[in-house]
């Protein structure tokens, strides 16, 4: 017998407006779903990464965007991908400037690195995470069903970068439970 309680932990999000309304933004969302089974509780974090693109100002002149939970407003305006740990080891990679890229290599003929692919029920998603001219370049973007796609884009300055790692490292020591540390 499984019983589930939700924890939700703050999220990180990264924010990229502009002046046109044609920005965008990036929130990492940790999720912990306690669960019981056969009388023993165990956390099972959950790491989500929703890309949006900007939708214009509110009244007092910030940027909005079509964040999911807008419902309407959010509709085709953002991309939402759940990183397993293949994924989140990838993007570590990258950030800690072992790899140019996530994913593998392109295939022979092709320039363009394929990135992460998540195949889903109602179509798929593509992360593409590169440093590219000494700057680091976040692309996302899913296709419905329907061959509906969206896509949302930003850069990641070094220091969103480093406090992406850092979060991202301790994900992976708390989802093993090895929070031990000599420091």
């Amino acid at each position: 017998m499984t019983n589930e309680k939700r924890i939700l932990a703050k999220e990180y999000r990264i924010y990229k407006p502009n002046s046109k309304g044609a920005g965008a933004a990036s929130k990492f969302q940790c999720r912990t779903k306690w669960k019981t089974i056969d009388n023993v509780d165990y956390a099972d974090l959950i790491l989500f990464l929703e890309s949006a693109q900007q939708t214009g100002f509110d009244s007092n002149k910030n940027a909005s965007f079509g964040w999911s939970s807008n419902s309407e407003k959010g509709k085709g305006k953002s991309v939402t991908m759940k990183l397993g740990l293949p994924d989140i080891g990838e993007i570590l990679l990258v950030l800690k400037g072992r790899k140019q890229f996530v994913g593998p290599e392109p295939s022979s003929g092709r320039k363009i690195e394929p990135g992460l692919y998540h195949q889903k029920a109602k179509g798929n998603t593509s992360l593409r995470l590169k440093w590219s001219e000494g700057k680091l370049y976040l692309n996302i973007s899913s296709q419905d069903e329907k061959k509906n796609v969206t896509k949302v884009s930003h850069s990641i300055t070094m220091s969103e970068a480093a406090v992406l790692e850092s979060l991202l490292d301790g994900f992976v020591k708390e989802y093993h439970g090895w929070k031990y540390d000599r420091n």
